[in-house]
């Protein structure tokens, strides 16, 4: 048994302390770790750890890996590296993990002129948690000048949406191999967290595969209290167009809205407002959009400054709104996972949210 606490026995007083401490600052005072998530860090900080949490969108997988990340470099252990796999993501975990008192950090292709920067307080182990994407982890530039220099001393390695490490997992990305050899090269006493929402039986038996054999392996249920489900069916597509334009005003809070096509988004957008004015302020959101401009969307819809995005899938899992209010698909999405990312996005901190499809 670790130091730091049992699995089934919750945690010591010390590593509590740290976790109440943590969480107070994510989500205010009195905010406390679940029985599931207690269980997931004490396992997680044994020497050697293998831990894969597969858990429903909402349920709190950050959390757990801060707190640890925080546990661990109490203890004096090097930084935590993160392989997130969108830019978005990053953002929003790098300012999660700085409200809980981390010194976080992130190479990635929009900070090249702060990398300098980053590795040279990476050397002086000022950083606690270093965010980097499954591309950044395969580059043999990133590999030289700073993977080679951590792997030996890394506290903590975690791999979200860890489906894409599988081949069977809807979302596979060959870059996220990659991950598999740094834990061939891995210091064997550095613990190891996987976390997704969306792997079904076989998904999680070969990313537990690639993990180790001794890996501990917490499924949750995934399905989401909070959502309110509705299928409005017997609509061709300019009668679904009407139905969002009438209906808008009347969805609870703000929301997403999602099209299958960048022209659907900007022609609904359009639509919506040569209706409602800026009365109801709206915004197409896609991929053709520069960086910039889509983190101001994001964060004018975080702020309740706009009604809803209508939006390309180019806004997904990346984007945390704890009080969304309704996710609605203007047509079917490519599949049933990829719907319920989407969905995900809503009802994370509020009792009911609506998804209509």
């Amino acid at each position: 048994m670790s130091s730091f606490g049992d699995p089934s026995q919750g945690l010591v007083p010390e590593v509590r302390a740290i976790a109440d401490a943590v969480l107070a600052a994510l989500a205010g005072p009195g905010a406390r770790l679940r029985p599931d998530q207690e269980e997931a860090v004490a396992g997680l900080l044994a020497p050697g750890a293998r831990v894969l949490v597969v858990q429903a969108t909402g349920w709190g997988k950050s959390a757990v890996y801060w707190v640890a990340a925080a546990v661990l470099r109490s203890r004096g252990l090097g930084p935590a590296l993160v392989v997130s796999p969108l830019l978005s993501l990053m953002r929003d975990q790098v300012a999660a993990a700085r409200r809980a008192g981390l010194v976080a950090q992130t190479l990635n292709s929009a900070n090249r002129d702060e990398w300098d920067l980053v590795e040279a307080e990476l050397a002086a182990d000022r950083v606690d948690v270093l965010l980097v994407s499954p591309e950044r982890l395969a580059n043999p530039v990133f590999g030289r000048r700073v993977l080679d220099r951590l792997t030996g001393r890394l506290g903590l390695l975690v791999i979200d949406e860890a489906h894409a490490v599988s081949d069977w997992g809807h979302d596979f990305r060959p870059d996220y191999r990659r991950v598999a050899d740094v834990l061939r090269h891995l210091n064997p006493q550095t613990p190891v967290l996987a976390t997704t929402a969306t792997a079904n039986a076989r998904v999680t038996t070969d990313v537990a595969a690639q993990l180790g054999p001794s890996t501990l392996v917490q499924r949750g249920p995934l399905a989401r209290s909070s959502l309110d489900l509705a299928v409005i069916g017997g609509l061709d597509p300019l009668a679904r167009y009407a139905w969002i334009v009438e209906h808008l005003p009347a969805l609870p809070g703000s929301g997403i809205v999602y099209t299958l096509t960048v022209a659907d988004a900007e022609r609904l957008t359009a639509a919506i407002t040569a209706r409602h004015g800026e009365a109801l302020p709206v915004a197409a959101y896609t991929g053709s959009l520069d960086g910039g401009l889509r983190e101001r969307l994001e964060d004018d819809l975080r702020g309740n400054r706009l009604k809803a995005l209508v939006a390309t899938s180019a806004l997904g899992m990346g984007y945390d709104k704890p009080d969304l209010g309704f996710v609605v698909h203007v047509g079917a999405p490519p599949s049933p996972v990829s719907y319920y990312q989407q969905v995900g996005r809503a009802g994370r901190a509020i009792d009911r949210a609506l998804v209509a499809l």
